[in-house]
């Protein structure tokens, strides 16, 4: 399953990479201190108004600067547009959000996040570690969950969720310097890209949701009883 999982993710990748490229190329051309400034705010924008990517700014941090220190650069970016989204939720209600988030999809966020992810600190980190962490950081602001508790599973899905993805472009950045051209890239002519950050990501998110819907069902339980 694994495996697949990481074919699927090589393959996502292959059609967005060339814009990627062009945009690490653009960022490069920056300062150090322009250039982490200019992924977390495209960072921030991306998260806030959810309709827009925003995976090519782990790929930039990871291409730029390595992966501990783009590890570093895109949680701190994801910490705080998500606390920022949910502060906007805690503090203006559903009637700013509508006017970011289509109505309907807003609903069903926050009726997740009011049946199952309030109480249930493995689950909600689970659910901010897939690709719908923005809605659901607006989705649990509507909600009475503590912004303490909100802080910590969004601490643990970022480290984990971020890591592959900056890891790949830290991977881009070694290939390129091995003389491996744009078009062998895009075209996947190249050894898979650290497998291991994969694995690890896959594990946790599998162990986190397990925990998660073990909670769940012993909490029914018990209120039951």
């Amino acid at each position: 399953m694994a495996i697949f999982i990481i074919n699927n993710f090589q393959k996502r990748f292959k059609f967005f990479i060339l814009i990627e490229l062009r945009i690490i190329q653009v960022v490069e051309t920056l300062t150090s201190e322009w250039g982490i400034l200019v992924i977390i705010l495209l960072r921030l924008i991306s998260i806030i108004i959810p309709i827009l990517p925003g995976t090519y700014c782990l790929l930039i941090s990871g291409y730029l600067f390595g992966i501990v220190n783009g590890l570093l650069i895109s949680c701190i970016a994801d910490l705080i547009a998500c606390s920022t989204s949910f502060s906007i939720s805690r503090l203006y209600g559903r009637k700013l959000i509508q006017k970011i988030i289509p109505k309907r999809l807003l609903d069903k966020f926050e009726l997740l996040s009011r049946n199952y992810l309030e109480r249930n600190f493995f689950l909600l980190t689970g659910c901010l570690m897939t690709g719908w962490f923005d809605f659901i950081s607006y989705g649990v602001g509507l909600t009475k969950l503590k912004w303490k508790t909100f802080f910590g599973a969004l601490f643990l899905s970022v480290l984990l969720s971020d890591l592959p993805f900056v890891a790949t472009g830290s991977g881009i950045r070694e290939l390129k310097d091995q003389n491996i051209t744009i078009k062998q890239i895009i075209n996947g002519d190249f050894p898979s890209l650290d497998e291991k950050f994969l694995i690890v990501f896959i594990f946790s998110a599998l162990m986190i949701f397990s925990i998660g819907i073990f909670s769940s069902f012993l909490n029914k339980k018990i209120i039951k009883k």
